[in-house]
């Protein structure tokens, strides 16, 4: 399951407690921090779809914490049967993401980065009902053209992400995610987190690298790739960095939107420019010379055709 649904894990806690706990909890400022700081700890199952390039998946999903950490079982209802098992951080862990869906960022660099209201009109748009359940509605609208808009709908009483929408151009929905059926609460065995299909796939829930809360969110990762972005849109920092074989990459991120670049060094002969998209997702791949020597860019994340484009073009190879 692709990352929207690592980021709909939105709890409260304990079982038995409510997320509502800070005192701005009915600005739309608070209930996105509530939003980033649960999301860890909460036991509960249950049905969604997500929609997306004329695709529908309905999967099956146990959601659950063991001695700390995050256990998850998805099972796909429709198409190809396909289950997987992910294991995630501790419930403490906090990445750059979350720093900066909360606002709060020590030592940042750039204070623009330090509030979603920086690159997004928030508003709350009231109330609705998911899954038989009361939820509150909040609409992110992009204050430049260099990311999409969100429509967020969050349980009343628990803080649970029951439904995300992103929304392109024009207001169409280009992705959506959104529970039929949830159990929130209650107990979970270790039989529901554990596989049901001898060939399941197993998956961290997130990877990347804890933060202790007094880093500096703009140097999050030491670089580990030999080129660097000239031109990144605003709001973006750093969340990763690898190399994997020829290929060098690093991961974006405003808090809500995120975007991968990678940068092949031994590219197959005769690649072309190629654009590519599919529901919110779009690649854009080119071939640049550096001192002679073909690279292939590649620009995949959730993000407009004409943003990943600029950002591949920005590319700059050596130190």
């Amino acid at each position: 399951m692709r990352r929207w649904f690592a980021v709909a894990v939105v709890v409260f806690g304990a079982a038995t407690g409510s997320v509502w706990a800070v005192s701005d909890k009915n600005s739309v400022e608070g209930l996105l921090a509530q939003m980033a700081e649960a999301g860890r700890a909460l036991d509960y199952r249950g049905t969604f779809t997500y929609e997306y390039g004329g695709a529908l998946k309905a999967v099956r999903v146990v959601h659950g914490v063991k001695e700390g950490r995050e256990f998850e079982r998805l099972v796909h209802l429709n198409g190809t049967p396909r289950e997987i098992i992910r294991r995630g951080n501790a419930v403490d862990c906090r990445r750059i993401g979350d720093v900066l869906l909360r606002g709060a960022a020590p030592g940042i660099k750039d204070k623009t980065h330090q509030h979603l209201a920086g690159y997004y009109n928030l508003f709350h748009r009231g109330e609705d009902r998911i899954a038989n359940r009361q939820i509150t509605v909040i609409h992110l609208v992009p204050r430049d053209e260099f990311r999409y808009g969100y429509i967020v709908g969050l349980d009343a009483q628990t803080g649970l992400l029951m439904q995300l929408i992103l929304v392109g151009n024009g207001e169409r929905a280009l992705e959506r995610f959104q529970f039929t059926d949830i159990e929130i609460g209650g107990l979970i065995n270790d039989t529901e987190l554990s596989a049901g299909q001898s060939n399941h796939a197993v998956a961290e829930l997130d990877g990347r690298p804890c933060k202790t809360g007094a880093e500096d969110v703009a140097t999050e990762s030491p670089s580990a790739v030999a080129w660097r972005g000239n031109w990144i849109p605003p709001g973006f920092v750093r969340a990763g960095a690898d190399v994997v074989k020829t290929t060098q990459s690093a991961l974006y991120t405003d808090g809500l939107a995120a975007f991968s670049i990678f940068v092949d060094s031994e590219p197959p002969a005769g690649v072309p420019v190629v654009q590519a998209q599919r529901g919110a997702t779009v690649a854009h791949m080119s071939r640049v010379s550096f001192a002679g020597r073909p690279y292939n860019v590649c620009v995949v994340g959730e993000i407009p055709k004409l943003t990943a484009q600029r950002i591949a073009e920005s590319v700059q190879l050596g130190p």
